[in-house]
Order: structure tokens, then C-alpha cells, then sequence
């Protein structure tokens, strides 16, 4: 369990940051300085409920991914390193021509808007069983102004009107009931629970989602999925017992943990 005395410092710094405009240098440059009250008032009420654990991207009302700011609140999880790296791979992996692209569970819209952005010729899809989810990834799409993104309310795939899609992605609920006691306070009390737990040690929605995907990609369509640290064998043993004839890459984050897979049918 990540130690709350030790990231206080570093949340709290990290607000200041944020508030002020400066970075660590320039507020140490400036440490002398009068801090203007405005910011200062704010810079103690968000001391007050970091002390009650809320998440910083909470306090200050956004968060980043992947070099952009993002409205997020308490009904869509905070964007983490873990997704930017399977989102960079699929821009890797794009090539040249047009895709039509489905994001299941976009919370935020992360994922969909940053493909967007990078593809905007692209035709994509971000659904989400949450409502509340997808107003803040209404709010991200006009903030962004991005015209090549539709957001559906859908459990999974059950509103999805029969298509064939290039690329499907997503980043289900993935953590068990009992890794509760492992995790962040600050997770725990506010990120939302529909988008963390998953039921059957985690794994519910990948075996949701692999019964179902084969309707929907294209003949040489991808499937991208995060997962859990703990989850690469289950989750390749899903696949082998409903897609064998798929082919699963497993890949690796910078901390050297199996974080994201790739699939295709084999041709």
C-alpha cells in the first residue's frame, strides 16, 4: 500500500505547481516571493481536501493524457501512464488509412478524443454504461472541438448496432473486490466504483468482452485491452478457450509488467 505521508508532499507540491503556473525550479526560484491570495486561498482549500484524501486531478478539476489537459471529476477514473502506452501503440500501429475505431467504457474519452485528435479522418465510437461518464466526455470533446467522435450510452457492446469496426479498445474495470487492501486510500473513497471492480477475480469484462468482439472487428480488425499487473495468464487463457484461432500479443509497461495485449484473428 503506497504510504499517504509520503505522497502528501508531492501532491501538495504538485497543486501549487499547477495553481501557480511555475514548475519545481521556478517555484524554487521564487520560493521569497508573496504568493498572490487568490492562489493561495485555493492553494489551502486544496491542502484541506488532500488531507481528506481527494485526488489532486480532483481538486484542480483536471488531469493529463498524453500532453493534454482533461476535464475529470469523481464519475470517470484519473488517466494513468498504463493507457498512454497502449494508446501509443495503437498510433504506432495505425498506418496511413482510414479506421473506424470502437472505445468501450470511454469514461473521460480519453482514448477516443486522443485518437481523434491523431486521426481525424477517423470514424470513432466511445461508449459508456455511465451517463454521467459520458457528459464529461462531452464536456472534453467540445473542449477540444473534436468532430470525428460519437459517444453512445451501452453496457459493453448490448447498443452497438451491428458494424465492423478496424480497432476496437478499451479499458474495463479490471481490480478484485479483494485488492481493495492494497490500494490508495484516495482511489478507494472517490475514483467510481463502476470503473475500477470487476467481478470474478477482475476478469468479468474481458470474458464479457471476448464472447462478443468477433461480431464486431473486421477481418483484420485489432482489439486493444488494459489489464491488471496480476492478470496476463487468465486473461490468455480466455482467449484460448473463446478465440483460439486469435492471435494474443502481450505487452509490457515501463515498469516491466504485462499491462496491455493485442489481438487479431489469424489469417
Amino acid at each position: 500500500m503506497l504510504n499517504r505521508e509520503n505522497k502528501f508532499p508531492e501532491d501538495a507540491q504538485y497543486l501549487m505547481e499547477e495553481l501557480s503556473g511555475f514548475n519545481y525550479t521556478q517555484l524554487q526560484l521564487h520560493r521569497n516571493d508573496e504568493v498572490p491570495s487568490d492562489i493561495m486561498h485555493k492553494f489551502r482549500q486544496g491542502i484541506v481536501q488532500l488531507k481528506m484524501d481527494v485526488p489532486v486531478q480532483y481538486i484542480l478539476g483536471y488531469a493529463y493524457f498524453m500532453d493534454r489537459s482533461f476535464f475529470v471529476n469523481d464519475k470517470v477514473l484519473i488517466p494513468r501512464q498504463d493507457t498512454e502506452e497502449m494508446v501509443q501503440k495503437i498510433i504506432d500501429d495505425h498506418g496511413a488509412s482510414k479506421k473506424s475505431i470502437c472505445d468501450i467504457g470511454t469514461g473521460s474519452g480519453i482514448i477516443a478524443i486522443s485518437l481523434g485528435l491523431n486521426f481525424p479522418n477517423d470514424d470513432i465510437l466511445a461508449t459508456d454504461i455511465s451517463s454521467e461518464a459520458l457528459s464529461v466526455a462531452k464536456i472534453n470533446l467540445d473542449n477540444y472541438q473534436v468532430n470525428n467522435v460519437w459517444l453512445q450510452e451501452s453496457d459493453l457492446f448490448k447498443k452497438v448496432k451491428p458494424q465492423k469496426f478496424d480497432i476496437i479498445v478499451s479499458n474495463p474495470p479490471y481490480i478484485a473486490e479483494n485488492e481493495k487492501k492494497d490500494m490508495d486510500p484516495s482511489v478507494i473513497k472517490f475514483e467510481p466504483d463502476l470503473a475500477l471492480y470487476g467481478k470474478d477475480n477482475g476478469l468479468e469484462f474481458y470474458e464479457n468482452i471476448v464472447k462478443n468482439v468477433d461480431d464486431y472487428l473486421s477481418d483484420q480488425g485489432i482489439l486493444y485491452m488494459e489489464f491488471g499487473f496480476k492478470q496476463k495468464n487468465a486473461i490468455n487463457q480466455i482467449f484460448c478457450d473463446n478465440l483460439p484461432d486469435y492471435v494474443v500479443e502481450f505487452h509490457k509497461d515501463m515498469s516491466g509488467n504485462y499491462r496491455y495485449l493485442k489481438a487479431k484473428k489469424e489469417m
